[in-house]
């Protein structure tokens, strides 16, 4: 008897948590929906197809051939890729993994003249957390070989590309930045091609940074003139540069001028300053 009542019990846990999956991914979907059909002047975001999966213990959203296209006065930006993924724990709901691994193309339009980027990578995952309230806590994005193309011309490539973004819970004006690279190589797009092959070839980028004085509306964090006027700062904590036959280790404070000029004070250790120099001129 108790064998059969422990078959009944462990067929009613299965079938509840089927339905609060089944519920929940219809949920998910119906977010996801209604937020690309949401009307948000010069925003325009269509997919091919949106699937739902990884039960029992996953959501996962698959999204074939996303294109994000945002218009205004000065132009359009249009980007696309073939797939995105994004994937969501049920013991972490905060915490959602983005999987952007691929192709993505981004065509610029402005001034009656036409652009192409093209990245490329062999891995690319971005991570996302938000708090109780919902607002982003921490974003990365980890990019395995980077490649960039600019009008079809090679414009760098590197081994590994790192971007690290953490809102102070204290402040929301304040973000701290980091960003490293290594073995980045730049193309002559860039750089003059009458430079030595060494100096296109940056060993480390490795900056950690605290962006102040953000506005408290996030979607006009993106008009840097704002930004100035606020008083917002960006505050190096740590600057470590391996470029060709130079070592430099840097901090201190950066901002913009009315001009929109970089203003500000570091402290810099630099070895082989004499190369450096010897580019300069």
């Amino acid at each position: 008897m108790r064998y059969f009542l422990l078959i009944g019990a462990v067929i009613a846990i299965m079938a509840t948590w089927t339905g609060a999956w089944f519920y929940v991914a219809g949920q998910v979907r119906t977010a996801v929906e209604a937020y690309i059909k949401e009307d948000i002047p010069g925003w325009n975001i269509n997919y091919r197809t949106l699937q739902i999966d990884g039960f029992p213990f996953r959501i996962k959203i698959d999204v074939q051939m996303p294109r994000l296209v945002l218009s205004g006065e000065r132009g359009t930006v249009r980007w696309e890729t073939n797939q995105i993924s994004a994937m969501r724990q049920f013991w972490q709901p905060r915490h959602v993994l983005v999987d952007l691994t691929g192709q993505h193309r981004i065509t610029i339009n402005r001034a009656g003249q036409t652009h192409h980027f093209l990245h490329d990578n062999d891995l690319a995952i971005s991570s996302i957390e938000i708090d109780e309230e919902g607002r982003l806590r921490h974003l990365s994005l980890d990019i395995t070989s980077p490649e960039l193309k600019f009008d079809s011309k090679a414009t760098a490539h590197g081994k590994r590309l790192q971007i690290r973004a953490g809102w102070n819970p204290d402040s929301v004006r304040n973000v701290d930045l980091a960003l490293r690279g290594d073995q980045i190589t730049i193309g002559e797009t860039i750089l003059s091609g009458s430079l030595n092959a060494l100096w296109r070839e940056i060993r480390l980028l490795d900056l950690n940074t605290t962006v102040t004085g953000l506005p408290d509306d996030m979607a006009t964090a993106m008009l840097v003139s704002q930004w100035r006027d606020g008083g917002g700062t960006v505050e190096v904590r740590q600057l470590r540069l391996q470029w060709g036959e130079v070592g430099i280790t840097a901090k201190g404070s950066l901002a913009l001028d009315e001009r929109m000029r970089l203003i500000g004070a570091l402290t810099a250790q630099i070895k082989g300053h004499d190369k450096l120099i010897d580019l300069a001129v």
